[in-house]
């Protein structure tokens, strides 16, 4: 069983011009599988880590870097549940930019085969997959992305973007 979760990082320069950089990147993970990753200023490591998994939340750890935003009592063991469709904000204020990180748990993924055919991620059939096909499509994670540069305050919405687990 696999978790969906919706990532949009936001970097921001810390000097004018205050360029801001947007990107959402969706990431399919199995229990105990690191997720996205924080590079640069020295650190490579992951930013997500999947504990456990239901229909309604998940738990998520996150890297010693980072901290909850707005949260006055941060947990030791950087734990945390995530509800289904709700967003939790982490930020890493220490490099050359800040970075924020916005979570959402978008549920479970749907099988990506059934009796032994494929299926593409727009609902169409590929035909019979082999196992080796199959082996290589377990190991493959799942990510859409998509970037803007912004500049200003306010991170533009990208309303023609799709998401299929949405």
């Amino acid at each position: 069983m696999k978790a969906v979760f919706e990532v949009r990082t936001i970097e921001a320069d810390w000097a004018p011009p205050f360029r801001r950089g947007v990107k959402t990147e969706e990431f399919t993970a199995s229990k105990s599988e690191d997720f996205d990753r924080i590079t640069g200023n020295g650190n490579d490591e992951p930013v997500f880590q999947l504990l456990e998994i239901g229909n309604e939340r998940a738990k998520v750890k996150f890297s010693r870097l980072f901290t909850i935003k707005s949260s006055v009592d941060q947990e030791k063991n950087k734990e945390m549940w995530l509800s289904k469709g709700h967003e939790q904000t982490i930020t890493y204020l220490w490099g050359e930019r800040g970075i924020t990180k916005k979570i959402v748990y978008k549920g479970i993924a749907p099988p990506r085969q059934t009796n032994g055919e494929s299926y593409l991620r727009n609902g169409e059939m590929a035909g019979k997959s082999t196992s080796q096909e199959a082996a290589e499509q377990e190991q493959e994670p799942m990510r859409e992305v998509a970037e803007t540069t912004v500049h200003g305050s306010q991170p533009r919405e990208d309303s023609n973007q799709k998401y299929p687990y949405a």
